[in-house]
């Protein structure tokens, strides 16, 4: 019998005795101390029989008889097709956990077979543990924190887990990764493609940047790349290089086999080196220690409170509110690219540490709107545009709109007061936190500071070039914001 031959009918005996393991104990999730063989009986094995012939196993595993490689075949089929009949060893999801022993992923273990695949793998398994070590550990620190949470989603959309390991070689787990095309976030969307699937980009926000949301978008993408291509090889490389590449790929060289078509030139070394790429970076990151990564000090997981607010609020009110940080806020809400929340909308749901939406929701409802949402008072000057205004202190047009509703560009009079975002660029650009002052008749700059216990020193730094015996009345100087 050839090799080929041997690796089908073990692989027709492990459907077998999983099958017959169903008929007696439905027992098709358990664990291997589960699985029991029937003590005897000629009807089971009939089912059993009867049950493969009409399975789309069957007909699937059969297909191996035209040329497939069992390569080809394992990674053809969905997690949750194979986990009953090959996978019955239980999960370890925590990185380094002990306990029972940890299940092999099926796309992490289905490439051992096809020998051109199992040197690129074990190329990069190099490069990662050689060349690119500490990197990879980074990679791997960032990883525990978002772990947990993405292995669940893929739970809910009946994928197989390996793809937790996906945002490796994509981003390193990092929400602000950016890519020279445009690729944003844990699990670099482009524009067109985040937006097709759900995800929100405006001035106020980036949704691929949160890795809850960008997860489920990617989820849901992954999916329906599998559906189109019949195999997970094929899906990882059109999200990578785009379904029409690979198609065109397939079509030239009338192939339906991933690593066949990488032997050819219709794709991008890129494209050519990526499933191995994800596949050594899994095998990395399931069993660290394997490969020398005994000191990982992973990422505490994601923990946190959601609450729902009707006005929008500033990043440093929300972090007074739970007693926290700004730093702390924005890594709970990554898709925020502003120093609030976005103003445009009526309602927004806001992540804050564990524990703290009691506290929250109290402070938010005893705060007024100008507490929610600190703003820098600007006092309009003679010949001022919206335009000037926001190249001065480095902010949008769009951001003076939200913050001034109702103004009206082609009036903007002399005096009056227009709202700055108190952003870093704002501060920067106005030195330190002020407010203007409008010179009355008889004023010095002694009296205003003595008048504001302040000294005139702070008074020179605020006013650059002032000549203390010309405050004319109706001018304007700025002192400290109190």
């Amino acid at each position: 019998m050839s090799r080929r031959g041997r690796r089908i009918a073990i692989l027709l005996t492990l459907l077998i005795l999983s099958l017959i393991s169903d008929h007696e104990g439905k027992a098709w999730g358990g664990t291997s101390d589960d699985v029991r063989l029937p003590d005897s009986g000629e009807g089971v094995l009939n089912g059993v029989v009867d049950d493969l012939v009409q399975s789309r196993l069957f007909e699937q595993t059969f297909s191996l008889l035209k040329g497939l490689s069992i390569d080809d075949f394992l990674l053809s089929i969905s997690a949750a097709e194979l986990t009953p009949y090959l996978c019955r060893q239980p999960i370890t999801d925590a990185p380094g956990e002990t306990g029972p022993a940890k299940r092999e992923f099926l796309l992490l273990a289905s490439y051992k077979d096809d020998d051109s695949a199992r040197s690129l793998v074990e190329r990069h398994i190099y490069l990662y543990t050689t060349r690119k070590r500490r990197s990879f550990a980074t990679w791997l620190q960032r990883s525990g924190r978002y772990l947990d949470t993405i292995k669940a989603i893929l739970r809910e959309n009946d994928l197989p887990e390996d793809l937790v390991y996906l945002p490796l070689i994509e981003s390193g787990f990092s929400t602000d990764a950016r890519s020279s095309a445009h690729a944003v976030g844990p699990w670099q969307f482009i524009p067109s493609t985040g937006r097709s699937y759900g995800l929100k980009m405006d001035y106020w926000r980036d949704e691929r940047r949160d890795p809850i949301k960008s997860t489920v978008a990617a989820a849901r993408y992954l999916k329906d790349l599998y559906n189109r291509f019949g195999s997970w090889p094929l899906a990882l490389a059109a999200y990578n290089a785009g379904e029409g590449r690979i198609r065109r790929a397939l079509r030239k060289t009338r192939s339906d086999s991933y690593w066949r078509i990488i032997r050819t030139g219709y794709l991008k070394r890129e494209t050519k080196d990526y499933v191995s790429k994800f596949i050594a970076a899994g095998k990395i990151a399931s069993e660290p220690e394997k490969y020398g990564f005994t000191d990982i000090d992973y990422h505490e997981p994601m923990r946190f409170d959601e609450v729902e607010i009707n006005s929008p609020v500033s990043l440093s009110f929300i972090a007074k509110c739970t007693e926290s940080t700004i730093r702390k806020i924005r890594e709970l809400n990554p898709e925020l690219k502003r120093w609030c929340t976005p103003p445009d909308l009526r309602t927004y749901t806001v992540r804050i540490p564990e524990g703290t939406a009691g506290r929250f929701t109290e402070c938010f409802n005893n705060a007024s709107p100008k507490e929610r949402m600190p703003k820098i008072p600007y006092i309009i000057k003679k010949g001022d545009t919206l335009w000037d205004i926001a190249n001065t202190f480095r902010v949008t047009r769009r951001e003076l709109y939200a913050l001034n509703r109702g103004i009206d560009p082609k009036r903007l009079r002399p005096g009056s007061i227009l709202y700055l975002p108190p952003s870093d660029d704002t501060l920067e650009a106005l030195s330190v936190p002020k407010t203007p002052y409008i010179i009355r008749k008889g004023d010095t700059l002694w009296d205003i500071a003595k008048r504001l216990g302040i000294r005139q020193k702070a008074l020179y730094a605020l006013n650059r070039g002032i000549d203390p015996t010309r405050l004319r009345p109706g001018s304007i100087i700025y002192v400290p914001l109190k």
